[in-house]
């Protein structure tokens, strides 16, 4: 998070903290007004949107900050008292702002599938590690790799068809049709062909 902008005051009967921000490609507002009364107090997060508005992110309900914050007075310290409820409000945004992570999940079914093959290539306390190199050198060789898990509990694992192949828009029930051709690599491609 990158501080654009910090401001607070105190005034007779309210003292206010604001600061902008940049996270996760997006200007960040948080705008924190602690009055006399809790009606009139609130703490907001906002974001800027594309016509260059404020748009309500999240808030904080008073319940939660004002009885813990001290009452207004002229010389009260406002980002002192208010920073770090600003703090835990922009990363409570920031995590929602955040671009999701991708993860893939894999069924456990796969996952014996792999230490399967693992078993019959390596045997049954198999153990193999793959390079960088070589994850770039196979993904460059070949079709994309494609996972099918069959009715019958089998798994297949496969580089050798092309996307429109029958045998991958059927997620392997129907045969392929002959027509996956894939260069042979040589043994100067890279470290696999070593």
């Amino acid at each position: 998070m990158i501080t654009r902008d910090e401001t607070a005051e105190a005034i007779g009967n309210r003292y206010r903290y604001t600061r902008i921000i940049d996270t996760a490609g997006h200007v960040v507002r948080v705008r924190i007004e602690r009055h006399f009364y809790d009606s009139y107090s609130f703490a907001h997060v906002e974001v800027i949107n594309d016509v260059k508005s404020w748009t309500l992110l999240l808030d904080e309900p008073t319940r939660d900050w004002w009885d813990a914050s001290p009452p207004p007075r002229k010389d009260i310290d406002a980002a002192a008292v208010l920073a770090p409820l600003a703090d835990r409000l922009l990363r409570r945004a920031a995590a929602i702002l955040a671009p999701p992570t991708t993860t893939t999940a894999v069924s456990p079914r796969v996952l014996d599938a792999v230490a399967a093959l693992l078993s019959t290539v390596y045997g049954f306390d198999g153990e193999r590690r793959v390079d960088p190199d070589e994850i770039t050198w196979a993904t460059a060789h070949g079709g994309g790799l494609r996972v099918f898990e069959h009715a019958d509990g089998a798994v297949t694992f496969t580089k050798a068809h092309r996307d429109d192949c029958p045998f991958v828009t059927s997620t392997g029930t129907r045969a392929c049709d002959d027509e996956c051709y894939y260069v042979v690599p040589t043994r100067l491609d890279g470290p696999l062909g070593s």
